[in-house]
């Protein structure tokens, strides 16, 4: 799909994610985590980015769609990680996750900006007999999510959820869950600000019949 703003095109890009259990870590669970119902901004974005990246544009994720029931279990691992007290084995870590989990994810390709030798940044655009960046990331994403080629494997939140399925929307007419109608009061939007680490989170954020903006508060499909 593309659409047109001002004098310059906007494309778009969608996959579908299924698999049998998924993990959108809350910060403020501690030590037991709990998954957010849906993939945060950050996780999308990693989806999108496991296809295919370029240096001067980048898919900036715009809502989910919830196609099954929410559902919440406990699940419990042995964790060896860097977040062990020094000298401290492995020990078993219990977490709340989503299981049996269906999305459809859209996303916008923009032009990233670039930093000149002065500081100053300049925001990538087509010239005339020039490559335009932003048809060239959707070009690739298509193809390479057609193929089934990744740049590297997309996972559901933590790495050894893998999906069963994930690639082009095989049915467009299938609607998401109308039954789920959910307000978040904080979830977490991007752990990265500038290339720096600073988590920023969005408030009340809801989930209305099946669908999730990341753009808005509530999503279009609430009207």
């Amino acid at each position: 799909m593309i659409a047109k703003t001002m004098n310059q095109q906007l494309y778009s890009v969608e996959f579908e994610i299924e698999g049998p259990a998924a993990m959108f870590t809350r910060p403020d669970a501690g030590s037991a985590p709990v998954s957010y119902p849906v993939p945060t901004y950050s996780a999308a974005k990693g989806m999108f980015e496991a296809v295919v990246r370029l240096k001067s544009a980048y898919i900036k994720p715009t809502r989910v769609e919830i196609l099954k029931p929410i559902r919440f279990e406990s699940y419990v691992t042995n964790y060896g990680g860097p977040l062990r007290k020094p000298n401290q084995r492995n020990y078993q870590l219990a977490a709340t996750i989503l299981v049996d989990v269906h999305y459809r994810i859209y996303g916008e390709i923009h032009g990233k900006f670039s930093v000149r030798d002065n500081g100053k940044t300049k925001k990538t655009r087509p010239r005339s007999g020039k490559k335009d960046h932003c048809k060239l990331l959707k070009d690739n994403f298509d193809e390479k999510l057609e193929n089934g080629c990744t740049f590297y494997a997309p996972c559901l939140g933590w790495k050894e959820f893998l999906p069963t399925y994930f690639g082009p929307i095989r049915e467009k007419d299938k609607l998401p869950c109308s039954e789920i109608t959910v307000i978040i009061p904080s979830i977490l939007h991007s752990m990265w600000e500038n290339q720096r680490l600073q988590p920023t989170f969005k408030q009340d954020w809801e989930i209305v019949r099946g669908v999730m903006s990341y753009e808005t508060r509530r999503p279009a499909n609430a009207e």
